[in-house]
This record gives structure tokens, sequence and C-alpha cells, in this order.
């Protein structure tokens, strides 16, 4: 989750054989809920018992956050750990795939197939593969296509589960990119990630370029279904100013611009049906820089700095 500037993409990974999709493809209804990391804050792996915890605290904070949006389905053997505690609490997943390098795919891909057969899919809300690949231009979208074929034929053919829809999260300006023309045909659903502090915006213009580009990707999406796949504001860490955009901002990291964004941007997200995943749901001590760190809307001990209110 970094700023985001349209990028020719000139990465390349192996070919995955597409799969046909199924027709119809399956829809996603409405949701609010929140990015969880696999790691505890000392940067081990979280096992069942904290999974659960960390699903159960969440789901405390009010009744429409049910739904986690996990990075991985095999680091930290996140799904084998996760799926039990979400069953046993009854919270749904969205699985992130990572698309690269080739051998991380085929072990992401396993892990879900795994999950899937020894648990069934109704823990499993949708899928994402990559995670703003095409932003870091780690693979083309040709490419990334295939594997989502892949992916889908898998799940939805295979497996049995032809409504779990299959997607894939990237920045909004990489949706609006002509790159991404074959990965926007492919998937059934758009994760947008948006990220307003990354754009260097002041916290009073967050919310309308927050919304700009929503429309912008909307506009782009040929009507495929839409979900925010992460979107938040840090509340440590330096002022960002962004070089695109010179004259504006900056950008300032405040609990007071946390509880301002999420009062403007998630509570608008609820009253208009939009479905997100707020990034992030803790603190992460154990990732690089202050920003990265302080993503959360509680701390890394559990603790709410916001209101969640709207």
């Amino acid at each position: 989750m970094k700023s985001f500037i349209p990028t020719i993409l000139v990465a390349a990974a192996t070919a995955v054989s597409a799969i046909p999709i199924v027709s119809p493809a399956p829809t996603y209804s409405y949701n609010a809920g929140f990015n969880m990391g696999a790691q505890k804050p000392d940067g081990s792996c979280k096992t069942t018992a904290d999974w659960q915890a960390d699903f159960s605290t969440v789901m405390a904070w009010g009744p429409q956050y049910r739904t986690f949006k996990l990075f991985a389905t095999s680091d930290c053997d996140t799904l084998k750990n996760a799926v039990p505690a979400a069953q046993n609490v009854g919270a749904k997943i969205w699985a992130g795939v990572w698309a690269v390098d080739a051998n991380k795919f085929t072990a992401e891909k396993n892990a879900l197939e795994a999950a899937i057969r020894a648990h069934g899919s109704e823990w499993l809300a949708g899928i994402n593969v990559g995670s703003e690949s095409l932003y870091r231009k780690e693979i083309t979208g040709h490419d990334l296509a295939q594997q989502i074929y892949d992916v889908k034929g898998m799940v939805q053919i295979s497996l049995g589960a032809p409504s779990v829809p299959v997607g894939c999260a990237d920045t909004w300006t990489m949706w609006v990119h002509p790159n991404s023309t074959e990965v926007r045909e492919a998937v059934d659903v758009v994760l947008m990630n948006g990220f307003p502090y990354w754009q260097g915006a002041t916290i009073e213009t967050a919310n309308d370029i927050f919304f700009k580009s929503i429309a912008d990707t909307k506009a782009a999406i040929g009507g495929k279904p839409f979900i925010v796949g992460e979107t938040g504001w840090p509340t440590k860490g330096d002022n960002f100013v962004s070089p695109d955009t010179p004259g504006t901002g900056p950008a300032v990291p405040s609990i007071a611009n946390l509880q301002t964004f999420w009062r403007q941007a998630a509570c608008a997200l609820q009253s208009q049906k939009i479905p997100f995943f707020f990034f992030s749901t803790f603190d992460e001590p154990q990732r690089d820089g202050d920003i990265e760190q302080n993503f959360g809307v509680a701390t890394s001990d559990k603790q709410l700095k916001i209101s969640l209110q709207c």
C-alpha cells in the first residue's frame, strides 16, 4: 500500500494456462471489514487461538465487522490456522493469493486448495490473486490474468465452489491503466486500493480525492463488482508530500486525522453500501518504518485509537 502513480509494466512472469471463466460470474454482497496481518507484534506467526482472539476483538466493535481480508494463504500457515478460528466465531475470510514468483504462486494456490478441501468453502468470502503486483511491476497484466483464470478454475470448477468470487487487488491507478485490461476482463470483482495519504492529500481534501479514485476506477472497469480493498490513514511518522502534486499537502499522520478520515470515508462507504476493507486492524510494529507500523485503527495491544461510530 503505497503512493499510486500510473506506470508501464515491464516485468514478466511465467504464464499459466487459462481455464474457462465460470458463467454466470459469482456476485459479492456488501461487507464492512478490515485487513489483518498474519503476524503477532513480535513478528511470530499467529496460532489458531491468536486468530480467534483477533477476530473476536474486531467483531465486538460492531456486528457489521465479520469479514477479514488476509494477505496470504501459505505464509505463516495463514489459512491452516485462520480458517478454524473463523469457523469457531462465525467470521468470513477474503483470502489473498500472492502472484509472484511462480513458486510462491504455486505454494499459495496449494494452501488455498488444502483449506477448501479440509473445511469446505462456507468460510470463504472471496479471493484476490495478486496484491499491488501490477503497481510494483512484478508481473504483466497478461500473466496475472492467466493466474486468475487458474485459481478460478481450481476453486469454482475443480473444487465445486462456483459462488466464490475471484478478483485482484491493486491500486486505483493500475485499474484505470491500459496494462490492466486483461486483468479487468478476468476478474469477477475488482478490489481497489486507494490512500489519499500517499497522494499527499491534506485531511481537508482527502475524502474528495478518495471518492474521485473510486469514481475513476468504476468508470474504467465496465460494471464489474467493486470493493475498496484497502484505504486508511497512519497515526505516526513523517508528513508526506507527493512529488506528482507539487504545492499540495502535506499529508499529516495523526490520530485526529485517522478519526476524521474514518468519519468521512469509512462512514460514507457504509452509508452508500460500498463494500470495503479498511487498512488496517491493528498497528504492526514488526513492519518497516513508522508509517507502515502505525496504520491500525487500534494499537498493537488491541486498544481502539478512534471511535468507529458513524
